[in-house]
């Protein structure tokens, strides 16, 4: 089995890539949390005094202070959500994946099978019934699959015999299958 652990990304050259980013809302998100309470830790008291007594005993130190923790609290959001490109390209030797400096390749020898997962929402009348989401769902040829791509399978693999690959919409994943079916037809199954 080739197992690619540091190999550079070097599919065949004119490949079509699919990609998408992650982390963006989280980012904006973050980032506005960090403008916002930034400013109003800076500026404590342009908000203006309340005439109510409660307000009246709260110090702007305080209120900088408080403020200045949920700015902080931003930031690292921020930072942990920083927008990655996800990129994926489907060439003769297998599934190439890149996102920054992490890179895997899923050799066509390690699957027996490949299928396309399209999200679904939860059943309306049925209490128990979760939402399925969008994925690629793999058939290994052996139990080593989830460990030797744990850069690109970074969740746990599920107790069966299958692997999912989670994408973030259905869009993604009938990219990827057209991609696979025109280079390995005999993989994809229903």
């Amino acid at each position: 089995m080739p197992v690619v652990a540091e190999e550079t990304w070097s599919p065949e050259p004119g490949t079509p890539v699919v990609e998408y980013r992650s982390g963006r809302w989280l980012f904006i998100g973050g980032l506005a949390m960090c403008v916002f309470f930034g400013l109003v830790a800076l500026f404590p008291e342009f908000g203006g005094h309340s005439a109510t007594p409660r307000t009246k005993a709260v110090s702007p130190t305080a209120i900088s202070f408080l403020f200045g923790a949920l700015a902080l609290g931003g930031l690292l959001l921020m930072i942990g959500s920083v927008p990655r490109r996800h990129r994926f390209v489907v060439d003769e030797r297998g599934l190439w994946w890149r996102a920054g400096r992490k890179s895997d390749l899923i050799a066509w020898e390690e699957l027996r099978a490949v299928r396309g997962r399209e999200p679904r929402p939860p059943v309306k009348d049925d209490p128990n019934s979760k939402a399925v989401l969008s994925a690629l769902v793999f058939t290994p040829v052996d139990r080593n699959f989830a460990t030797r791509h744990s850069a690109l399978l970074n969740r746990l693999p599920t107790p069966g015999p299958e692997v999912e690959l989670k994408l973030p919409n259905g869009t993604m994943v009938r990219q990827l299958t057209e991609q696979i079916a025109g280079v390995r037809p005999d993989l994809l199954s229903r």
